[in-house]
């Protein structure tokens, strides 16, 4: 369909809500609900439609036409986004970026020299390889059961470890060189122009110009057939009655931008403004720190309280005897393994098994959980009666998982 097949049908559109429009009749007079005399707008209504998108109306009330953008907006918007552009671009002049750029450059260089290739590779084979012969030579000379296997267990140990921690230390070191000089520099290189274009063209250019021209298709129609604004009229949806501050600060058909003057006059009214409210925002100051200081002494107070419930409760836990019964469940779960991490891990199956006992409240299903996490089978420090089964590939394994 042709641009002006299209205006022909919208106008006919308008042509005949405006005539639907006439056969309703206008509030009476006078009243708050109260119109302009007359159907068609102003010529002076007409300017604003077209140029802002509102209306005001003889008794000064402002209307906004939601589809209707104005040639304002449009304006600003396209202020707005060349000057955020201008800025954009005009980093690539200030210290700011560099200082930014050295510094992220520098914690990349840091990561992959200190962390990666002196603490992990440098400094961490030597720990590892002392940590895994000291264990053998304490077991051989203690004589403990398989004392003969202990060196050949720490050489698989450190082979395992060796083969591990230099590939991965080199290369995190040569990754964090290598974002160090190319990849962070590359990025700041780039990201303020990216910005820049993007204000530049999409906010600055694209989309003030297709606001712009829909308000050339929409705005002369409506403003030509359109009917006089009144609060009756104004349903919220494509017309909305604004209230004084709205009005106050949309109403003028330009606005310009900030300019220095703007932010002066707005710090200068500030100033006034704490002169009046400083006084009482040192009394309120005063009671917040009266406040803190009682909420303080009440929590100090819990605190005490609560740390000399907790030792009597762990007192009570650790001279609890169990029956047989319960002796076995303890014994059971201590062989398998079952520490405050173990444990921890299934609290979620557990509490799913609880919820399926009709006899037990949620709030003791809860006291129930969290009594198995604060006592859990094998107490801190304990050793579990029984260890996982372990083979070498196994236990090479769990080693390069607790490389540090």
């Amino acid at each position: 369909m042709s641009v002006r097949a299209v205006g022909v049908v919208l106008a006919a559109a308008i042509a005949l809500g405006t005539m639907a429009g006439c056969v309703s009749a206008p509030p009476p007079a006078g009243g708050a609900d109260s119109v302009d005399a007359g159907y068609f707008l102003s010529l002076r209504q007409k300017g604003q439609l077209i140029g802002s998108g509102r209306i005001q109306d003889g008794q000064g009330r402002w209307y906004d036409i939601w589809i209707v953008p104005g040639y304002v907006q449009p304006a600003q918007r396209a202020r707005r986004g060349l000057g955020r552009s201008g800025r954009a671009f005009a980093e690539y002049a200030q210290p700011a970026k560099y200082h930014d750029l050295a510094e992220a450059s520098g914690d990349a260089f840091s990561w992959a020299y200190e962390d990666c290739l002196v603490d992990f590779t440098v400094k961490g084979l030597p720990r590892a390889w002392d940590d895994y012969w000291s264990t053998a030579n304490r077991r051989v000379e203690r004589r403990v059961f398989g004392w003969w296997v202990a060196y050949p267990w720490a050489f698989m140990e450190t082979t395992v470890d060796t083969a591990v921690r230099i590939p991965a230390g080199l290369g995190g070191a040569a990754l964090g060189a290598a974002a160090g000089a190319v990849a962070v520099p590359g990025y700041y290189a780039v990201n303020s122009a990216v910005e820049g274009i993007w204000y530049g063209t999409v906010d600055g250019v694209v989309l003030p110009t297709a606001a712009a021209a829909w308000n050339t298709l929409m705005a002369p129609p409506l403003a030509l057939l359109g009917q006089k604004p009144a609060p009756s009229r104004a349903d919220g949806f494509w017309m909305k009655q604004l209230d004084t501050d709205a009005a106050a600060a949309g109403g003028k058909a330009w606005q310009g931008t900030v300019t220095t003057k703007d932010i002066e006059a707005l710090a200068a009214w500030g100033e006034r403004l704490v002169t009046v409210t400083q006084p009482y925002e040192a009394r309120r100051q005063a009671l917040c720190g009266q406040a803190k200081a009682e909420h303080e002494a009440i929590n100090r107070r819990l605190q005490a309280a609560e740390a000399g419930l907790a030792a009597e409760q762990d007192a009570a836990i650790g001279a609890m005897a169990p029956d047989a019964a319960g002796r076995a469940v303890a014994d059971y779960l201590r062989q398998r393994g079952f520490d405050a991490a173990h444990t921890s891990g299934v609290i979620g199956e557990v509490r799913q098994h609880l919820r399926q006992r009709k006899d037990l409240s949620p709030e003791t299903i809860r006291q129930i959980l969290d009594a198995l996490r604060r006592y859990p089978p094998v107490a801190a420090g304990e050793t579990s009666t029984l260890r996982p089964k372990t083979d070498p590939l196994q236990h090479s394994l769990d080693t390069v998982k607790e490389l540090p």
